[in-house]
């Protein structure tokens, strides 16, 4: 219904392009009529006074088509996007299916190789251990033996020659046990690579198929979310820039470079250190470039709260993160709209409201085991989101998305502070899950 509400608003739309095209050209075709030169001050009385209102006109109709071509462009080509989003997706996910059909004709040609080196050398084996044995026993006779119980000396030259070949015999055999050997040893090691590769291959499968689905539901939200009018598109960017405001700009930061060296000049907490098996840095280059949603703000820029939210739902089992969580119809364009729940079993148990911290409660969660995700806020504007992991005698201790993993609370504050232009910083939001 909401595609088919959006197809119509478009042809809406294009029926009062044309009447307004229409009527730019009437009237630019009458005010060419009234004044050759197509200045109004060469005519007179009422003649001069048509033709100002005919110039006034054509410039409204002029900024309504130039409005008109506006709005329609950003819909349908946010909806565009998405679709050539989907489409390059959909071109790589087949690329993959093949990739992984080729490598698993590989690795089932390997083991079958592997099967049938094995049995050869395993027959080598065989025959080298009784051309071995016969040579042992010729060898323990000895010259003499031979000599005295054989009448003819030409068997004695025989039996010589017979010993000289076996022991020929058996360096050839085992020479070809050892090459036969060397290329199990090759393949095995071929195939626990292409065995890596595979496996490689189908994470990468899945994450495509994880993406084209997002990709859906984004379009699919944001059609219901807009019911294809560009008044509501226009109001989801609209919160979207006022949730931007409440982020700090990392790539503003004219002294950034020198805001990340100092993190070294801090102190570093010692004890109740949180795993860094769930802690992930906006700066990523597995995600830092990525745009948040449909939104164009990067990860690396104000992906504080999407990575700080992988990083909760991380350390809570789920299989998610920053990268993932970017692409998630939450985040459409609402940058940090905090989902209510989340699989398997998450929940969210706080308000999101600005100004809900409670030291008690994050003392209690965090004794509990449960990270608490709280915001920085810039007395100048701006704010920063890090997760609460820990507390020590002198410090809370944060898994911070930018600056790094397992700094005191007073560290990222002071770090955030000195961003830009210096700020004074304070703590005023928690976001638990449970």
């Amino acid at each position: 219904m909401q595609i088919k509400n959006f197809v119509l608003s478009r042809k809406k739309i294009k029926f009062e392009i044309f009447v307004i095209i229409f009527f730019i050209f009437f009237f630019s075709y009458e005010k060419s009529v009234l004044a050759d030169s197509n200045d109004c001050s060469a005519l007179s009385g009422d003649a001069q006074q048509q033709c100002e209102d005919l110039e006034k006109k054509a410039r409204i109709y002029e900024d309504l088509i130039k409005l008109k071509n506006k709005q329609q462009d950003a819909l349908a080509g946010q909806l565009d996007s998405i679709n050539s989003e989907q489409a390059k997706t959909v071109a790589q996910l087949q690329e993959t299916q093949k990739q992984v059909q080729t490598l698993q004709q590989q690795i089932d040609n390997l083991e079958e190789n592997i099967k049938d080196g094995e049995a050869a050398m395993n027959f080598q084996k065989n025959i080298l251990a009784g051309l071995m044995q016969s040579y042992y026993e010729y060898d323990q006779q000895g010259i003499l033996p031979v000599v005295l119980t054989n009448a003819a000396f030409s068997d004695i030259l025989n039996q010589s020659d017979y010993i000289e070949q076996s022991g020929a015999k058996v360096s050839d055999v085992l020479a070809e046990v050892i090459r036969t050997r060397q290329k199990l040893i090759d393949d095995q090691n071929t195939l626990k690579q292409k065995k890596e590769e595979i496996d490689g291959a189908k994470n990468d499968l899945i994450d495509k198929k994880e993406n084209l689905q997002s990709t859906e539901n984004q379009k699919t939200n944001l059609l219901v979310q807009t019911q294809g009018e560009e008044v509501k598109y226009k109001q989801l960017l609209a919160n979207a820039e006022a949730q931007r405001a409440e982020l700090f700009d990392f790539s503003a930061a004219s002294n950034i470079d020198d805001v990340k060296q100092s993190v070294g000049g801090y102190a570093k907490p010692s004890s109740n250190l949180a795993s860094t098996s769930w802690y992930f840095s906006q700066l990523d280059s597995r995600w830092g470039k990525m745009k948040i949603g449909n939104s164009n703000s990067l990860m690396e820029d104000y992906g504080c709260a999407v990575t700080s939210l992988a990083m909760v739902f991380r350390e809570k089992g789920a299989s998610t993160d920053p990268g993932k969580m970017a692409k998630q119809k939450i985040f459409s364009f609402d940058l940090i709209k905090w989902p209510g729940s989340w699989s398997p079993g998450i929940s969210l148990v706080s308000s999101i409201s600005h100004g809900n911290i409670s030291w008690s409660t994050v003392d209690a969660q965090i004794k509990k085991g449960n990270p608490v995700i709280v915001y920085l806020s810039r007395s100048r504007g701006g704010g920063h989101y890090v997760v609460v992991t820990g507390k020590d005698s002198k410090d809370y201790i944060v898994h911070d998305p930018y600056f790094g993993a397992n700094l005191y609370l007073s560290t990222s504050k002071s770090l955030v502070g000195k961003l830009g232009a210096n700020s004074s910083v304070s703590v005023n939001q928690m976001i638990i899950y449970n």
